[in-house]
């Protein structure tokens, strides 16, 4: 299994890989105002990386989320969905996420590769 790991600000994005699977984990705190700089070439770089694989994105270990990191889960998501293999977002069923669960539902509707998930907290 290879495991990347990348942080910046309280946030950590992990990429978790073995074969035929993906996991990338949010953990921390989603919390910058521009985190688009940071995030952005992490989304091309693994969406390029992550073509044959089924990819997971585990937004459960998140604390916060706030609506400027939106738009770059949202790039992630379109980049993994042009790669025609399932993608999986799962989200925690706890307030704050209830909203960007919503908001990911809605987006995964236009994407044919992409389902999202509430589990439990």
């Amino acid at each position: 299994m290879n495991e990347h790991i990348y942080e910046r600000n309280g946030l950590s994005w992990v990429v978790s890989r073995s074969s035929g699977q993906a996991t990338i984990f949010w953990k921390g705190v989603a919390d910058s105002r521009f985190p688009g700089p940071f995030l952005n070439p992490l989304t091309d770089e693994w969406g390029a990386k992550l073509s044959n694989v089924e990819v997971t994105v585990d937004l459960t270990q998140l604390e916060f989320m706030n609506s400027a990191t939106v738009t770059p889960l949202i790039n992630l998501l379109r980049r993994l969905d042009e790669n025609g293999m399932p993608v999986r977002v799962v989200l925690l069923d706890v307030e704050w996420q209830r909203i960007h669960s919503n908001c990911m539902r809605a987006i995964a509707r236009t994407l044919k590769n992409v389902q999202v998930e509430r589990r439990s907290a």
